[in-house]
């Protein structure tokens, strides 16, 4: 039976039961809108340890700029909590802006790389890392799971968070999951709604783009510039907005200074904006 809380205090009980029966907690952060590369964390998690698994839905404010689309981004709560319960998720956790932000609360993060929080999606989005590290924080200790699962579509914030737990000591153990794609192989998104049928048509050119250049890349590994200035230069000619299209170290998001054919080692990262929708994308070499 699905519990649905929206009390801090009585999931934090129902958390402690579960615990003193030796159940091992997974916990799957979401905004709603739930997709088919949602339930994917739910079916890892739970090949990955969990006996008990809290879902949280939450639209968190702090992660939206002044411009972004927080007040029209998609809540169908209704909806996702009779899919979780198809799902035989354990609990629902839907906490009020109140419960998650009180009043004169000191909002505090800490990670051992601020300067990766304004780089990549930082450049266009100041201050979104910075509220996605608050909330995560501010849930998980809510929670106080012993798995927590993230998508590799925002790999950039798996690699904050995961800095984040390591430096605070936190003994969670955060899970990577590979991006779920549509048919023809773009990301899933809750964003992908907004797309008019001619947007819908483009969007996939940015995973092409990643395609395309990782191949290249592995072939030309000293030329790796060149092969990225020609994708973001054919993906503007289509009429998308290119953010970025670079090529990152694996472990860190490190600049790469010099390239070498290790699998594993690279990850290559795309952001462009259809209209007022901005997509992200990767792909790990």
């Amino acid at each position: 039976m699905l519990i649905v809380s929206e009390n801090l205090s009585d999931l934090r009980a129902e958390v402690l039961s579960w615990k003193q029966n030796n159940e091992v907690v997974g916990f799957v952060p979401t905004m709603g809108n739930l997709h088919e590369g949602h339930l994917s964390l739910i079916s890892k998690i739970r090949r990955c340890g969990a006996t008990k698994t809290i879902v949280s839905i939450y639209v968190n404010p702090k992660q939206f700029g002044p411009e972004e689309d927080y007040s029209k981004y998609p809540r169908t709560l209704d909806e996702d909590i009779k899919l979780l319960k198809k799902l035989n998720v354990d609990c629902v956790f839907c906490p009020s802006d109140k419960e998650i932000y009180p009043p004169n609360e000191k909002n505090l993060i800490t990670t051992n790389n601020p300067s990766l929080m304004n780089e990549l999606c930082g450049r266009q989005r100041p201050g979104h890392f910075y509220g996605v590290l608050l909330v995560v924080n501010k849930l998980m200790n809510i929670v106080r799971p012993d798995i927590a699962i993230f998508g590799q579509k925002d790999y950039q914030q798996y690699i904050l968070i995961k800095d984040m737990v390591q430096q605070l000591f936190t003994s969670i153990d955060i899970v990577l999951a590979p991006i779920i794609r549509e048919n023809d192989g773009l990301a899933m998104s809750s964003r992908n709604s907004y797309l008019n049928p001619d947007q819908r048509s483009k969007a996939v050119y940015l995973y092409e783009s990643l395609v395309r250049a990782s191949k290249k890349i592995y072939k030309n590994a000293g030329d790796y510039m060149s092969i990225l200035d020609t994708e973001i230069e054919r993906l503007n000619k289509d009429d998308l907005n290119v953010d970025y299209l670079e090529l990152r170290k694996t472990d860190n998001l490190s600049n790469v200074e010099d390239y070498k054919n290790i699998s594993g080692q690279y990850i290559l990262l795309g952001a462009i904006r259809l209209g007022e929708t901005r997509l992200i994308d990767n792909i790990i070499l």
